[in-house]
């Protein structure tokens, strides 16, 4: 068996607090476009991605309250890069996920972000659903 290589690019608490989730969207994509990797999608597609994958585990997961945080990991590997959000909430049943993502209604006022996420990355979750996996392909 090969092992992947992979380099860990950022691993920080950020509070859940509403005034700094755009200062923390920002700051991820500096630290994704100061990597040096080029990934599939847009700059503008990651940013997307990232602020619906941040405002879901902070209004959600830990209902906007500042004393909780979450913790945001970026990992770059061979062919991928992962960016793992994890909150202090209890988490939810993700079974129903993939199905509801093949079977999207685009007027429902849920999972709209999950939908838009799933446009430009894959998609996992831990086992507890309080932490979201976002897999970006890297350009080859």
């Amino acid at each position: 068996m090969v092992r992947q290589e992979s380099t860990l690019i950022l691993n920080e608490l950020y509070p859940s607090d509403p005034k700094k989730r755009k200062d923390i969207i920002d700051a991820l994509c500096k630290a994704i476009s100061s990597s040096g990797i080029d990934l599939e999608v847009t700059p503008e597609e990651t940013y997307l991605s990232l602020d619906e994958a941040i405002t879901n585990s902070m209004e959600h997961g830990n209902q906007w309250d500042p004393r909780k945080s979450i913790r945001v990991a970026i990992t770059a590997e061979r062919d991928e890069m992962t960016i793992s959000i994890t909150d202090q909430g209890k988490g939810f049943s993700t079974k129903s996920i993939k199905n509801m993502l093949k079977n999207r209604d685009v007027l429902s006022n849920r999972g709209r972000g999950i939908y838009i996420i799933n446009q430009f990355c894959k998609i996992t979750w831990n086992d507890a659903g309080n932490q979201i996996v976002l897999h970006f392909n890297r350009k080859k």
